[in-house]
């Protein structure tokens, strides 16, 4: 197995192919590409987990028109988790000519569907079938682009009084997270901000169970958020996007009805979120407040991410979906610069780093299982 990275080709190509359709686009971001080899590519393999699905992109040997393109409708959908993307080909020769093909292919599918584009989670690979002596024999293969992904059912309660409901007396009472908010959560000086969006349900409904059974007498500052309501993807402007819930209380039938507003309000279309932006605007709402408790989805990058700098308070950062299904993956490099930068920490179900303001270019760090190492001043994953 190697590595490449693709990103300045890759842009080039995307503005060739604007200026062919008459489309002004701009595309910045880079792909690091596991290439693999097999004899076969299958796109079943057996004994895989229940709640992977697959999309199977079709293309002719040699081409990269998508030929059923109605089958990415579905990766637009809310909380859909894209887990893998396989460039799936037969390298017949002549090298030069295959890598500007596969290229191409990415083009075709980042016109089709950008939102494949947009989860740093993603595993990226080209997978090269061998053993072929005859274009004849590599045309009977499979080519085309698979995608593996994961989608988490939203919650959607049809009242304000049915959420309270659930929150008081919960069908099936999920705890898993509940001793990372008794940490986190002192009923102090707190601004507790959270990702309603529909993927985070079952993360946002233990964390409003626990703030009932604690019954707290203190009043916390919150900032419920869902990335602009149902804002349509192209209008949204980094720093007001817009479906962000403030208010500060202690009574959960109050809690209700503002998280009832924000799912209401909508699931916020495409997978980036307007974390930052929430944060701010709770911050400036309450003054008072010393920290902030975020609770995030792990698949979900920060759509302002660049505006971290902006951000003078501690984040203590909790990351939900890292084990979702069973299926587990490594924590979000986004989260944990948001930690180091203000000086705040992060924590998973199983595991906290703290102290993270600390480490300086070249320290590494592990955290469920993976290593990370600060490049560039950022954190990535060590490979």
């Amino acid at each position: 197995m190697r590595f490449v990275l693709l990103a300045f080709t890759l842009i080039l190509n995307l503005q060739t192919f604007a200026q062919a359709r008459k489309m002004p686009v701009t595309v910045h971001f880079s792909l690091r590409v596991d290439t693999t080899k097999e004899r076969v590519y299958h796109l079943h393999p057996k004994d895989e987990n229940e709640a992977i699905k697959t999309v199977a992109l079709k293309m002719k040997y040699g081409d990269s028109e998508i030929m059923n393109p109605e089958a990415a409708s579905v990766l637009r959908e809310v909380g859909c988790n894209i887990i893998s993307v396989e460039v799936v080909y037969t390298d017949y020769q002549k090298q030069d000519v295959q890598d500007l093909l596969n290229r191409k292919r990415l083009t075709e599918l980042f016109f089709l569907c950008p939102e494949v584009f947009t989860q740093s989670l993603t595993q990226w690979k080209y997978v090269e079938q061998l053993g072929y002596a005859t274009e004849d024999d590599a045309k009977k293969l499979f080519h085309g682009i698979v995608i593996k992904y994961l989608k988490v059912p939203a919650y959607t309660p049809a009242t304000a009084a049915t959420l309270l409901g659930d929150i008081k007396n919960p069908r099936s009472r999920d705890t898993s997270f509940h001793h990372v908010f008794r940490k986190h959560i002192k009923f102090r000086d707190e601004l507790v901000a959270v990702d309603f969006t529909g993927s985070m349900s079952p993360y946002y409904m233990q964390l409003l169970q626990w703030l009932y059974m604690n019954n707290n007498t203190r009043k916390l500052g919150f900032s419920f958020f869902n990335d602009g309501d149902s804002t349509a993807d192209h209008l949204k402007r980094m720093g007001n996007v817009g479906g962000v819930y403030l208010f500060k209380t202690n009574a959960v039938d109050t809690i209700a009805k503002h998280a009832y507003r924000c799912m209401a309000g909508g699931f916020g279309g495409d997978t980036p979120e307007n974390n930052i932006e929430a944060l701010l605007k709770g911050v400036k709402q309450y003054p008072e407040c010393k920290e902030v408790v975020m609770l995030v989805d792990n698949w979900a990058d920060m759509r302002d991410y660049s505006m971290m700098a902006e951000v003078k308070l501690p984040v203590k950062v909790i990351v939900c979906g890292t084990n979702c299904y069973g299926i587990k993956s490594p924590v979000n490099p986004q989260y944990l610069e948001l930690a180091r930068k203000t000086g705040g920490s992060i924590s998973t179900m199983e595991e906290e780093l703290e102290d993270l303001g600390k480490r300086r270019e070249g320290d590494e760090v592990s955290l469920e299982g993976v290593t990370y190492v600060i490049r560039s001043g950022k954190f990535m994953r060590k490979y």
